[in-house]
């Protein structure tokens, strides 16, 4: 209940404070596109390296082949089992990551029972303004993930 001689905020007062909101709001969005395009390829690198380690340890937990394959325009991956003929993992990659086939060498891959990587190459990603690259090495089982 207000007391006598008090009196809330007015109409314009409301306004003005809400328009200044506004436009601070506004200008404050610009600056967070960078802070968008590190995320995405922070999250590209860490998801990519989680399934390759997954399917290696499957693989050699199994003692199976497991069979990685890119599909460019679909902007997907897929990780499967050969015995059970079974997927571990279908990744569709978010919108702003895009595979690139310009001077990409690899569109699939086995790991086999051993840990072993069948197939050396390199398959790069567009993340925001970044470009990153999957290296797999043959017969060692190594992989990186790199900016």
């Amino acid at each position: 209940m207000p007391w006598k001689g008090e009196a809330g905020f007015t109409f314009p007062e409301m306004l003005v404070v809400l328009l200044v909101v506004s436009v601070m709001t506004v200008l404050a969005f610009p600056g967070f596109g960078p802070v968008k395009d590190a995320v995405a390829k922070n999250m590209l690198i860490n998801q990519l390296e989680r399934d390759l380690y997954f399917a290696q340890a499957d693989a050699i937990a199994r003692q199976t082949n497991v069979y990685i394959k890119f599909y460019q325009p679909n902007n997907t991956y897929t990780i499967y089992e050969s015995r059970q003929n079974a997927f571990l993992a279908k990744r569709k990659l978010p919108d702003d990551v895009k595979m690139l086939s310009n001077g990409s060498t690899l569109s699939s891959c086995m790991i086999g029972p051993d840990g072993n990587v069948s197939q050396f190459g390199t398959l790069y990603f567009q993340a925001g303004g970044n470009k990153i690259k999957l290296v797999t090495h043959i017969g060692s089982g190594r992989f990186y993930v790199e900016e």
